[in-house]
């Protein structure tokens, strides 16, 4: 289903956390709120789901308007930041809830046994919440998000809980559910990585707007704004006056379009990071800094730098 919300504001007393928010979501696309905490995307999401009542707008799901809907009118499946699990119930117990008075107890059974194999932890059922790791209850949340065979998924940070390792296995988890599904996805988070590795299309929002849209190429390639410059990429773009290179203004420039050596502009390092495979540099220029990139084979050489800008915005 596609989901479009047309104009949609939300205040709490007085203040906007929503601000005339425009945008399209397409059938079986998964698309990425992206933003700072308080820059109303999980309101957002609250407002798409019915859990929350808008101002002013309308929200139309595959081109019906449920903006007075409540949200088991609305066809959606929502998987919470902390999974939102019933301790005193078994994995099984959780799984079938959905459904229950829907499909026969038989039925849901057999169906969530289906889904726990897939998400491998079909040997679990019989455990309670408590006797789990967050990547196992994630796996559990998911799980009993599609025994409702949804054709919308609202995730508000599902992986927020889980550690580096879990969350790369994770979100690999979610988007091939999503992909296998075709399931319509509206997905929110504060992390960059996280967003251009899922996302088929991202919003930037940042104090109730929607500053960007658009694929995560084509938003790391052409910022439009300044705050998507030092807010997306990582690291993101540093901003420097650009009389630096005899231009007016301040100027944007990611690291990896930053060589060091020969060059026109002079600056000293100031420090190094240890990336793996590379080195982030930090070359101070005066009153401003840059990020570069340095090749790990080259370490040690770099104690000051003369740079060249081969790209900027």
């Amino acid at each position: 289903m596609s989901i479009e919300l047309k104009s949609i504001s939300k205040s709490y007393r007085g203040i906007k956390a929503l601000d005339s928010i425009n945008l399209e979501i397409k059938k079986g696309e998964f698309f990425v709120i992206l933003g700072p905490s308080g820059s109303g995307k999980t309101t957002l999401l609250r407002t798409v789901a019915g859990l929350e009542r808008i101002d002013s707008g309308r929200i139309l799901i595959d081109g019906k308007d449920v903006t007075e809907e409540p949200p088991h009118r609305r066809d959606l499946a929502m998987v919470f930041q902390n999974y939102a699990l019933y301790p005193h119930k078994t994995v099984l117990e959780n799984l079938i809830m959905p459904v229950e008075g829907k499909m026969n107890r038989e039925e849901a059974v057999k169906l969530a046994g289906e889904l726990a194999s897939n998400l491998k932890i079909g040997d679990m059922l019989s455990r309670y919440p408590s006797e789990l790791s967050g990547g196992q209850q994630q796996r559990v949340a998911l799980a009993r998000a599609l025994m409702k065979k949804p054709s919308v998924f609202l995730m508000d940070e599902p992986l927020s809980n889980l550690d580096a390792i879990q969350r790369v296995s994770a979100r690999k988890l979610i988007r091939d559910i999503q992909r296998e599904n075709n399931i319509t996805t509206l997905y929110v988070t504060h992390d960059q990585v996280e967003a251009m590795a899922l996302a088929d299309r991202i919003a930037i929002m940042n104090t109730g707007k929607v500053i960007q849209t658009g694929t995560p190429e084509e938003i790391y390639s052409n910022v439009k704004d300044r705050f998507v410059a030092t807010f997306f990429g990582n690291p993101p773009m540093s901003l420097i006056d650009g009389s630096l290179l005899d231009l007016t203004g301040k100027i944007g420039v990611r690291p990896e379009d930053v060589e060091i050596g020969e060059g026109n502009v002079k600056g000293r390092v100031s420090d190094v990071e240890f990336l793996g495979d590379r080195y982030l540099v930090y070359i101070s220029l005066g009153e401003e800094e840059v990020r570069a990139f340095y090749p790990y084979r080259l370490r040690g050489e770099c104690s000051h730098a003369v740079i060249l800008f081969d790209k900027y915005l």
